[in-house]
């Protein structure tokens, strides 16, 4: 991971040497030579991390030195960001950039001193000495991922679909009943449940059918089914037994859980308790995912892998989730036995993950997340910020991919940053680790949701690696000793005064219904993503416009009714996201954004926002033209001088 952070703040160097080259101001304060050196550090510094990424696991020196690398790499990208930050303003500020020279120098010199120290570390370059178990990769194309999901795919579980399909779908019991399913966590519980809810309401046995939520549609003498996935208190269920009509007319409740005592006390007579699966299913299971791009031969080992497949397979313990995870990983790598043989010497016991419950599986989990290549392993990172069992909008996460600054740059004119962040969440739906819920008709995921073992193990990772942190349902409280570059609240109070200083390096801030005075926004300078989900203000601070390395602007579902009148000034902005705001007009100034790739606008008729209501187009200001950069225009009211001005916008992919 600490290579992926290396590669980025390289690209990083290279622009911001350009633009102190343009600004004039590199030979003043010395920024350019110092940058150029410092990058040149960097560059070094890549072979041994790779090295040291590889080993760290069992290598505490390794860790240590990692961990301090990573440190002076943050230091080194905060000024560098500064120096965006300070390039962006309308005055030249000669103490900040004086003082900016000294902390560029200081970073420099302690990357030094670590590239220096690096054999006290016992770390080697990556091509010298023994080859740590670095994964190859083959050119074979993948399609679907899921594979376990589909008909002809899935592996041990046709007499547990059978007893639940008999369970729904008996007529013998016309009152209400409830079936319970539980089983250790990737034992494969939903995916069992989501097949044969697919399965019962195509044969429309049921009026109506809900997973999770219940509409209040609701009436009574009809038959319906319901899904409560991944229940964990024993009393829920008295909780919501009255939110169920009972009338008799054969409707069913089935809840899955990863306790037993939850699902005795929800449905003792209609339990179903899965087990993992047994070495022959796991097999099978295993070969159909890791061989299934063998167009349509038998899916079978190679003898000369069967025993290094079967020493992987074992740590799986009959997990569904963990066979996938290592089929996949295995589906990427040449069919030899040194590529399979570093993939099974790299499984090391996680201490850190055994409040997981499923024992070595874990390791096979952490290995499907390790041996991403460093710009998926960011990306998938960063979904750590979604809160459990959130439905994740494809064109959302790959806009705010690419404002964070994880996408490759690719030859000009090839395809855009988003057609390559596009094929980065592909890939990671390709090894399962993003899980498709809803599909388009070409059959590319349009929303998906991580698996809750996985976004466990990336929310340690993340906090780790990137600095991610995410607090729910509480008051913010932050510890002083520890840095933060990724915040994400859901539905917490204010964070206190006393901490904002701390968040000033701040890079994502996402607020998910949160009750925040978002005043303190000014002081997160370095902010490239601001996402305020269902926020309660109607106001946007001008504040907001002096963060001039702001690509993200998101105030979907808010009650924002206004927009600072300079939003012109975010010079950088990718993306404006006022989808289900209030927003109805946008300011003039929203004409300079000549960087704006993707506007999306719709406005709420009402600020209620318990059932969905019909809303209205926003009106745009004049010389919408002159946004070249524009892809993505929705929901806004167009006259013919609007229609004419579109023509001018070559860019444009979705209107």
């Amino acid at each position: 991971m600490s290579e992926a952070m290396v590669i980025s703040l390289s690209a990083k160097l290279a622009m911001v040497l350009s633009r102190s080259a343009a600004s004039g101001l590199s030979p003043l304060f010395g920024i350019r030579s110092d940058i150029d050196a410092a990058a040149q550090d960097l560059d070094i510094l890549r072979a041994f991390l790779r090295f040291a990424d590889s080993s760290h696991g069992t290598d505490t020196l390794a860790a240590a030195w990692i961990r301090q690398v990573r440190d002076a790499a943050f230091e080194l990208e905060d000024v560098a960001d500064e120096c965006c930050y300070l390039s962006g303003g309308s005055w030249v500020n000669v103490g900040a950039w004086f003082a900016l020279s000294r902390r560029l120098r200081k970073a420099r010199e302690r990357l030094s001193q670590l590239s220096a120290a690096k054999e006290q570390y016992g770390i080697r370059p990556a091509d010298g000495g023994p080859a740590p178990p670095v994964a190859t990769t083959t050119s074979q194309i993948l399609t679907d991922g899921t594979h376990f999901l589909n008909k002809g795919e899935v592996v041990g579980f046709a007499d547990y679909e059978k007893q639940l399909l008999e369970w729904l779908a008996e007529d013998v019991e016309p009152q209400l009943t409830l079936v319970a399913v539980w089983g250790m966590g990737g034992v494969g519980k939903t995916t069992l449940v989501t097949r044969v809810h697919k399965e019962v309401v195509a044969t429309k046995r049921f009026h109506c059918a809900a997973w999770v939520t219940v509409s209040k549609g609701f009436t009574t003498d009809r038959k319906y089914l319901v899904v409560l996935d991944d229940v964990w208190e024993a009393h829920l269920w008295d909780k919501l037994r009255h939110a169920f009509p009972d009338d008799a007319t054969g409707s069913r409740v089935v809840i899955t859980t990863r306790s037993s005592d939850v699902a005795m006390a929800a449905a003792p007579e209609r339990t179903m308790a899965l087990q993992p699966l047994p070495w022959r299913e796991a097999w099978n299971l295993f070969c159909n995912v890791a061989f299934r791009n063998l167009n349509g031969r038998t899916r079978t080992c190679p003898s000369h892998l069967e025993e290094l497949a079967a020493d992987m397979l074992r740590p799986c313990c009959g997990l569904p989730l963990a066979i996938v995870s290592v089929g996949n990983l295995l589906a990427h790598k040449d069919r030899t036995e040194f590529a399979w043989r570093n993939i099974r010497d790299s499984l090391v016991w996680d201490k850190s993950c055994s409040h997981l419950e499923i024992g070595e599986a874990a390791s096979i989990l952490n290995l499907s997340i390790d041996d991403l290549p460093h710009h998926l392993k960011r990306c998938f990172l960063s979904c750590s910020t979604y809160p459990e069992d959130f439905l994740i909008k494809r064109k959302i996460l790959i806009r705010m991919w690419v404002a964070q600054g994880f996408v490759e740059d690719r030859p000009l004119g090839q395809c855009t940053a988003e057609d390559v962040a596009d094929d980065y969440l592909d890939q990671l739906v390709q090894r399962s680790l993003l899980q498709a819920v809803v599909r388009n008709e070409f059959g590319r995921a349009k929303s998906c949701i991580i698996h809750d073992l996985m976004r466990e193990l990336i929310v340690h990772k993340s906090r780790e690696q990137e600095c991610y942190f995410q607090f729910a349902k509480c008051k913010i409280t932050l510890d002083s000793s520890i840095r933060i570059r990724h915040l994400a609240v859901d539905r917490c109070e204010q964070v206190d005064s006393q901490h904002v200083r701390q968040l000033a390096t701040l890079r994502s801030f996402i607020a998910l219904g949160s009750n925040l005075d978002v005043s303190f926004l000014s002081h997160f300078r370095l902010l490239t993503v601001l996402n305020l989900w269902f926020i309660d203000i109607n106001k946007l601070p001008d504040s907001v416009t002096n963060l001039y390395n702001l690509r993200y602007l998101g105030i979907r579902s808010s009650l924002v009714q206004q927009l600072p009148k300079e939003l012109g000034k975010l010079q950088k902005l990718q993306t404006l996201d006022a989808k289900s705001s209030m927003v109805e007009r946008l300011p003039s100034s929203t004409a300079k954004l000549k960087n704006l790739r993707h506007l999306i606008l719709f406005t709420r008729e009402a600020a209620d926002f318990s059932v969905p209501l019909p809303g209205k187009a926003v009106q745009l200001p004049d010389g919408i033209e002159k946004l070249s950069s524009l892809q993505t225009l929705k929901y806004v009211r167009a006259d013919n001088k609007m229609v004419r001005s579109l023509a001018e916008l070559e860019q444009m992919r979705s209107l």
